[in-house]
């Protein structure tokens, strides 16, 4: 996919976030997260709802997290989706989307979007890690912004799914 060199400003709560589709001159990452692994079933996609006690509580993202230091991204998705969902991800049936650059204040990371190309055959089988999530659905990529989600979500589902902002 090419992409415009243009960024987006989103105020979220009292969270200010800009979101690079180039990585920035003055961009410092401090972390590297495997956030956007689609997984879908029919038309809908999963979403896990944060336990409040987490960072960005009581929201709904899709599965990901943090890469560890040295871990390879493909096993970092695999690791991350089956902690959180009970999945286990075929290596070879991951399909890498792109890199988005975020910045929030004092923190910049890099956030991959990735999708798993299969559907799910059984959407009912998510095994929530309740450490990290008290829930999940299954909602289209449009249902999903009317939802309150994790910070700059919202862009990554208009970005990969070509959605307008729904207000």
């Amino acid at each position: 996919m090419k992409y415009l060199n243009v960024f987006f400003i989103f105020f979220l709560t009292s969270l200010q976030a800009a979101v690079y589709l180039q990585k920035p001159a003055d961009f410092n990452p401090k972390a590297e997260t495997v956030g956007c692994c689609y997984l879908h079933y029919q038309d809908k996609i999963l979403l896990m709802h944060r336990q409040d006690h987490k960072a960005e509580g009581n929201r709904w993202g899709i599965p990901g997290g943090k890469l560890t230091k040295g871990e390879p991204l493909i096993d970092a998705i695999i690791r991350e989706v089956f902690e959180e969902t009970g999945f286990q991800l075929d290596k070879d049936k991951i399909h890498y989307i792109g890199k988005l650059y975020i910045k929030v204040p004092n923190f910049d990371f890099e956030y991959h979007m990735i999708q798993y190309m299969p559907p799910i055959e059984h959407p009912a089988d998510v095994k929530i890690n309740f450490k990290e999530h008290k829930g999940f659905t299954w909602v289209t990529p449009k249902e999903a912004l009317k939802m309150n989600l994790i910070t700059d979500e919202d862009i990554c589902f208009e970005i990969v799914f070509g959605l307008d902002r729904v207000k």
